[in-house]
């Protein structure tokens, strides 16, 4: 029986969920749609072939719909996850989990008695670069130092340049991706931070971010996003005791030393990530199993977040609860 979606929040980004999610995932399509912009959401319906539904309300009750995906703002995302949840239907949520540490502990609270967990669309586990740095991980023996760097255009989105909508800047919006890559790759947890914030180009929010941290095994973490730049980047480095690993998982590559020895691995990056998602997603709605991105993940990931804010404010280190 084919698994029928719809998709909340149905702008650049969540136009790629129905795109893949009509063509590229056997077993699943998409039947409706929400975007706050009506006409625009309706021109979209249009060309895709599936239902405009104004109110988020009203797709999530769609008897057509049996999941939602919600890549809306992070601000909505707490209410919305929660509506779905208590609707008793799978439910795929864009990263960040929710806005505010305060609310991904209380969705999470939610979570763990929902009738299907929440799958949170950490779509960069997905990538073809990170999945083989993850494989190679154990040849690197104990791990002292991961590296890790994002560095993007400013945003194009009137919502991120919004005082009213936008809840968080690079941190928020992107940081998610290089705290998860941390802990996916490391099996490790943040136990301290240090994050000093700028604003560059964007007059609301941070645009610029470092930060050094700690995981809970002595690994040393230093993260990087600039998202101010006309140009990109994506790079991952790893030192261990008994090798180092450099990898791009923007264009691809990977590059291993272990002793006088290095091996080069031509991995490509440009494979869109959110077919793999969605079908994972589906196998986790079919089998019952766990997901593998959850919202105890994503709880983890906002701790980190909101470390980090409260680390720019005093300008000191912040220790992050287990």
């Amino acid at each position: 029986m084919t698994f029928r979606i719809g998709i909340i929040g149905a702008g650049a980004h969540g136009e790629r969920y129905v795109r893949h999610g009509l063509a590229d995932v056997p077993g699943l399509t998409v039947t409706a749609l929400c975007r706050r912009d009506r006409a625009a959401g309706e021109v979209l319906a249009a060309k895709y072939g599936v239902r405009y539904l104004p109110e988020a309300a009203q797709l999530i009750a769609e008897p057509t719909v049996d999941g939602v995906v919600v890549c809306t703002p992070p601000a909505s995302h707490a209410a919305l996850a929660r509506t779905v949840l208590d609707a008793g239907k799978p439910l795929l949520l864009e990263k960040p989990m929710t806005g505010t540490l305060a609310e991904a502990s209380l969705l999470a609270e939610r979570d763990a008695t929902a009738a299907h967990p929440l799958f949170l669309g950490q779509s960069l586990r997905w990538n073809p670069v990170i999945a083989r740095a993850r494989e190679l991980w154990p040849l690197l023996g104990r791990v002292h130092l991961v590296r890790l760097a994002q560095r993007l255009a400013p945003t194009a989105l009137e919502w991120q340049r919004d005082r009213g909508q936008t809840v968080g800047g690079s941190v928020l919006l992107t940081g998610v991706h290089l705290f998860d890559l941390v802990r996916h790759l490391t099996g490790r947890e943040f136990t301290e931070i240090d994050s000093q914030q700028e604003q560059v180009l964007n007059p609301v929010v941070e645009d610029f971010f470092l930060a050094r941290g700690r995981l809970d095994d002595g690994c040393r973490v230093s993260l990087e996003v600039s998202k101010f730049t006309q140009s990109r980047a994506a790079w991952l480095e790893a030192v261990g005791e008994d090798g180092q690993l450099w990898a791009d998982y923007l264009e691809g590559g990977l590059v291993l030393r272990r002793g006088k020895t290095e091996e080069r691995f031509d991995v490509p990056a440009t494979a869109p990530t959110l077919p793999l998602v969605l079908r994972d997603w589906l196998a986790c709605v079919r089998s019952g199993a766990n997901p593998a991105v959850g919202a105890r993940d994503g709880l983890a990931t906002l701790q980190v977040v909101d470390a980090c804010y409260r680390s720019s404010t005093t300008g000191k280190s912040v220790t992050i609860a287990g």
